[in-house]
């Protein structure tokens, strides 16, 4: 952030300037301007004596204030997914400043719901396990199914597992499909839309206003450009996507009718006849639901909390049954969970969101600022092995080669790296993880997408219209030639599309060589193609099936430590409070100035992406539009605060 001793001489010198023309003493445009300031640096002011008062107030309050949760005996455990599905909270000042004044999360962590699950099978105290899935977000294919796993081993300890939502969108359903009893509201349904991928294309706009989109790619199958080409999807996306949507429509038909004891037909039999079914039954869809075996008891909630009344009794403080929710179960046993034998160390380096060159953002992963981890995990002397967990589409090629080239230095260093795949794991994704000893993925991980573009808008005949032209003299021909306010010369288009093909060859060559395959058997499944999990198995993209547990557990396998030997390092950039502020302001500016049912209703991603993805200073990316909008429509936009299921 440029200080304000920088912008103070320069916005003088401009005042004082504009001052001269009207009169000697100070004028009214000098006041003018000097009130800006004052008024700038005031809100600034102002905004971080807030954070101080209230960051270290509530830390007071979160950890020393009064007695700490207690786990009471026969309680079950509230298990709530909040918001969005990620591998890793945001560390932005909004999150923080939020969770210490009760603000509602939107967002909960994969591995916190997995190690909820865990401690709890193994704990007395808990006696069953409630999963509230009402305020659950967007959950990837990938993730859902490392948290099915976690239910399964909940219940193989014995204890039951009941599920309630007032509906169940189709990630609510996978989930709540493990339980042993499915409640649903009267007034509820059961919504399974199966998967699809849908953008909006924007070459007719682009072409009216005038903009002119340079790409250039290698790889029949690499479409991320395509809505900036095209008015439609071109018939190699439509093939390919449907190639791996297919697959993992095959796995949760399969999941879901294993758990409810019936074929997976009838899970198409449900989707397909729905309407027809919802008719028959006068609009119930709960009825629907029912008849269809999908839940196994139509109730309200009031009932439901009877029921589990029954199972574990009543807690007097609310009224409720005796309960404990699962961030509040974690941060009671934390200082239970016994130390480990050695001063080993496993390091975790989570990848989410977007590669980008540079540092890290909330929701995008900087290449600088990942890389650093990863060194700085492998010259840590107790740490013995490094497991990366990634959910990521990809994003810049220099970014990604930079990440890619810490992981070989990691193994070579004798420090063995595994990759855990989450919901996303493609084209930059992919690159960043081929190095790995062991790359692990679920079967419905989206992955490949082996495959390289570039693009460079330009703006010339929009600010030509608008009356603003350029000009210029240089010493070669390559003198301006990158600048956005005139078109490419065909010599810089040459260069940049070589580029790409060369890029798209070491990105195939290095595959070859991590994955210990022929470079024409690399390429035969590479141009861009997004696989499944499943499928990147088979065909040696990933060794493994399985998540972050599996993952963990072959970690520690390679590093020779056994359970109970090591604890988890989770590697975390530095805090910058200066940055925090600016993504505080600027997230809720953001958020106020664009209505959620626009962003809901427009697919803008793409631009979002033009705007602050575009980082490679080679202007190549690995980038891959694979990512499903999983959002069930029966979430709520606003999480409810942790309180008792009453």
């Amino acid at each position: 952030m440029v200080s304000s001793c920088a912008i103070r001489p320069v916005l003088a010198g401009l005042i004082d300037a504009l001052g001269v023309f009207v009169a000697k003493k100070p004028s009214l445009i000098r006041r003018f301007f000097r009130g800006i300031w004052r008024t700038i640096a005031l809100i600034y002011a102002l905004v971080l004596i807030v954070l101080l008062l209230i960051v270290p107030v509530g830390i007071y309050f979160a950890f020393f204030d009064g007695p700490g949760v207690v786990v009471e005996q026969d309680s079950a455990l509230v298990w709530a997914p909040t918001g969005d599905l990620v591998e890793q909270r945001s560390r932005g000042v909004g999150n923080l400043v939020g969770s210490l004044v009760s603000e509602p999360q939107r967002q909960s962590v994969v591995r916190d719901l997995i190690e909820s699950l865990d401690r709890g099978a193994q704990d007395d105290r808990i006696k069953l396990a409630f999963l509230k899935l009402d305020e659950l977000g967007s959950a990837q294919p990938g993730q859902v199914q490392d948290l099915v796993a976690a239910i399964d081993r909940f219940k193989q300890s014995g204890k039951p597992v009941f599920a309630w939502a007032p509906s169940y969108g189709q990630a609510q359903y996978a989930l709540a499909s493990h339980a042993d009893t499915v409640y649903m509201d009267p007034f509820g349904y059961v919504f399974i839309p199966g998967y699809g991928v849908y953008r909006n294309y924007y070459k007719d706009a682009i072409d009216k206003l005038g903009v002119e989109i340079n790409v250039f790619r290698v790889g029949e199958y690499k479409s991320y450009v395509e809505p900036f080409t095209r008015n439609d999807m071109s018939p190699q996306a439509r093939a390919a996507n449907k190639t791996w949507m297919n697959s993992l429509w095959q796995t949760y038909r399969e999941e879901v009718s294993a758990q409810r004891d019936f074929e997976a037909e009838h899970v198409s039999d449900y989707v397909d006849g729905f309407a027809q079914a919802l008719e028959r039954a006068g609009g119930d869809a709960a009825q629907v639901a029912r008849d269809a075996n999908l839940v196994d008891e139509v109730a309200s909630l009031a009932d439901v909390r009877d029921a589990m009344r029954e199972q574990v009794g009543t807690d007097e403080s609310h009224g409720s049954f005796r309960q404990i929710h699962h961030v509040d179960y974690l941060n009671a046993t934390d200082a239970e969970q016994p130390a480990p034998r050695t001063d080993s160390r496993i390091a975790t380096v989570v990848v989410e969101g977007a590669i980008v060159d540079g540092e890290s953002v909330p929701g995008q992963a900087g290449g600088d600022t990942i890389a650093r981890m990863i060194a700085d995990a492998r010259r840590d002397d107790h740490v013995a092995a490094l497991l990366l967990r990634v959910n990521s589409p990809g994003g810049s090629v220099t970014a990604s080669e930079r990440i890619r080239e810490q992981v070989a230095l990691t193994r070579e260093a004798g420090k063995p790296v595994v990759v855990s795949m989450a919901g996303v794991a493609a084209s930059g994704g992919y690159w960043i993880s081929m190095n790995a000893n062991e790359i692990w993925a679920e079967p419905a991980t989206i992955t490949g997408s082996i495959g390289i573009f570039g693009i460079v808008p330009t703006f010339a005949k929009p600010l030509e219209d608008l009356g603003i032209h350029t000009d210029g003299v240089g010493t070669t021909p390559l003198s301006g030639a990158l600048r956005l306010d005139q078109p490419l010369s065909e010599p810089v288009k040459m260069m940049l599309q070589a580029g790409v093909e060369h890029g798209y060859d070491q990105f195939v060559g290095r595959v070859a060589q991590a994955r210990d395959m022929q470079e024409d058997a690399v390429r035969r499944i590479a141009e861009g193609r997004v696989w499944s999990g499943s499928d990147a198995e088979r065909i040696g993209l990933v060794d493994n099936l399985g998540g972050y547990v599996d993952a963990e557990k072959a970690t520690a396998s390679l590093a020779g430590l056994g359970e109970g030997d090591y604890a988890l390092q989770a590697m975390q950039p530095p805090a910058d409070w200066r940055t925090a502020v600016r993504e505080f302001l600027s997230s809720h500016v953001e958020s106020a100035l664009v209505p959620g049912w626009i962003s809901r209703a427009t697919d803008l991603s793409a631009f979002d992406w033009l705007r602050s993805g575009l980082s490679d200073p080679r202007h190549l990316y690995a980038h891959c539009f694979c990512a499903l909008d999983t959002r069930a429509p029966a979430t709520r936009s606003v999480a409810a605060p942790r309180q008792p299921v009453e």
